[in-house]
Parts: C-alpha cells; structure tokens; sequence
C-alpha cells in the first residue's frame, strides 16, 4: 500500500482496487459476488461476508497482507 495520506470519506477498498486498475466487476467476479455488492462495500451499506477462502483471494488480488485489510471497506465516518 502507498503511504500517501487517505482523500477524506473514501473506501480504502476503492482507493486500492483503483490503484491497480480494477474495476468493481473485476473484484466481484473474482470473488464470485456481483458488482454491486462490491459497490455496497465501498459505500459502507453493507459489511463483506465473505469464506476464508473469498477473504484469501480478495487478498491476493489487492495484494495486500493481513496487516494491510483496512477496519471497514466503506467511507471513513472521520472525513
């Protein structure tokens, strides 16, 4: 992940998955969700749920490790 101070009130999710230029539907099938509800996600209406092995691949293809999974996917309530 950059180091790079968070725009106020936005999905970490977001930040990242657009950082590697992927779309929402890239996630969702990925993980075998549909695309608005990777965009629920973001926007904080709904929290994942999701199988270890869901959480893995969302890992893997955000490249990012345990330590790096934000609290929440959706806006930060801070902004």
């Amino acid at each position: 992940m950059t180091n790079e101070a968070p725009q106020s009130n936005e999905s970490p999710l977001k930040r990242r998955r657009e950082e590697l230029g992927l779309t929402q539907r890239d996630i969702g099938q990925t993980l075998g969700k549909t695309d608005q509800t990777i965009s629920n996600w973001e926007t904080g209406i709904y929290e994942p749920k999701m199988t270890p092995r869901e959480f893995k691949r969302l890992c893997e293809v955000l490249q990012w490790s345990l330590d790096d999974i934000p609290e929440d996917f959706g806006p930060s309530a801070l902004g």
